[in-house]
């Protein structure tokens, strides 16, 4: 039987060693992220709840003079209060649009079905349409959005739940993360995390402020250019500003399509659109973004491709954020830690200021 200083690695293997380890360590934690990609993003949704309700409770705190766990729960509800009007006013849209539909359709259907009727072609698809598995096709669709929508909304209560307990102890829950690394190296990656946080909370709160006067200018342009659904289309363009470059663009399809139907000035569209961008571009980006982390665009736009490709297409929602957090710790871990450069971190580059501020 061997002895234990027999397996004792010896002085000259040690490095060998270290760099399977090292492989070993990325191959398991990239075989993780692929199987539990769901399971991340619902984790990372939930963080970044608890930093919005932490930027919450931080302003109650110090405007109102409250205590914490009373502070904590206003923020709680009012997240709550702008989720339910976000929901009310998308329902109340989408109430009345079906019951236009209910109204339009049947005429829609009748005109264009005697149109089809009078060619060989047209024949061919409205006997396809009619046809039974159509049919099947389109409820099994619907039956499926229905059950999509309900995991959605599963999933959000989820997350809401969970960002409600790590707000309410960060500290603890950060110490915990930090405690799967090396002994040595836990005091750098504690405070590479208290540095993500301050970023991800300066994202949140300029992407806020961003989201709310971009909304309100392509409301305003809209309901200028007579589209209907105006508001509607202004929220939905608000929201979209979360997922950089790709939420802005694909927002605004549904305003050109109503348009170029007849449903509006196809130009007052362009307009809002091109003015809004002028705006956000001159005047909103400048004034809310001047201690966020300066994502390269080159890099932002991969990033945001890695993100879906990696965690799906609700990984694009995430892009943001997880672009924010992986940038700023490359710059932390890789640029500052390890090269030793001089580099910017958001709000400073103070390490104690960043670290109380995570907390």
């Amino acid at each position: 039987m061997a002895k234990l200083s027999e397996l004792k690695p010896r002085p000259e293997d040690e490095s060998f060693l270290r760099r399977v380890f090292l492989l070993v360590f990325v191959g398991t934690l990239l075989t993780v992220i692929v199987y539990t990609h769901e399971l991340l993003l619902l984790a990372f949704g939930a963080l970044l709840v608890a930093l919005l309700l932490q930027v919450v409770r931080n302003f109650f705190q110090r405007r109102l003079k409250l205590g914490e766990s009373l502070a904590l729960t206003l923020a709680t509800l009012l997240l709550l209060a702008v989720l339910g009007l976000i929901g009310y006013l998308f329902y109340a849209e989408l109430a009345h649009q079906t019951e236009m539909l209910g109204r339009e359709l049947p005429r829609a259907w009748q005109s264009m079905q005697s149109r089809l009727e009078t060619g060989a072609i047209g024949r061919l698809l409205l006997s396809s349409l009619q046809n039974r598995s159509t049919v099947t096709f389109i409820t099994n669709e619907i039956g499926s959005i229905t059950k999509g929508s309900a995991l959605v909304l599963f999933n959000l209560i989820i997350v809401i739940s969970a960002g409600v307990y790590f707000a309410a102890d960060p500290k603890r829950y950060r110490r915990g993360l930090a405690m799967l690394s090396p002994k040595s190296y836990r005091p750098l990656v504690d405070c590479t995390l208290g540095e993500i946080g301050v970023a991800l909370k300066l994202w949140l709160i300029t992407q806020s402020v961003s989201m709310v006067v971009m909304g309100g200018l392509f409301a305003l342009g809209l309901y200028w250019s007579g589209v209907p659904a105006w508001g509607a289309l202004g929220l939905l363009g608000g929201l979209a500003e979360f997922i950089p470059y790709v939420g802005p663009i694909v927002a605004m399809l549904p305003a050109f399509l109503l348009a170029a139907a007849g449903q509006g000035s196809l130009f007052g569209v362009f307009m809002t659109y091109g003015l809004a961008r002028i705006v956000q571009a001159n005047i909103v980006t400048p004034l809310v973004t001047g201690r966020v982390v300066s994502v390269p665009p080159g890099w932002y736009i991969f990033l945001i491709l890695g993100s879906g490709y990696v965690f799906g297409t609700f990984g694009l929602f995430f892009a943001g954020p997880l672009a924010i957090a992986a940038y700023t710790a490359w710059l932390a871990l890789y640029s500052r830690a390890t090269l030793g450069d001089e580099v910017d971190m958001p709000g400073g580059n103070n390490r104690a200021n960043a670290d109380t501020e995570a907390q």
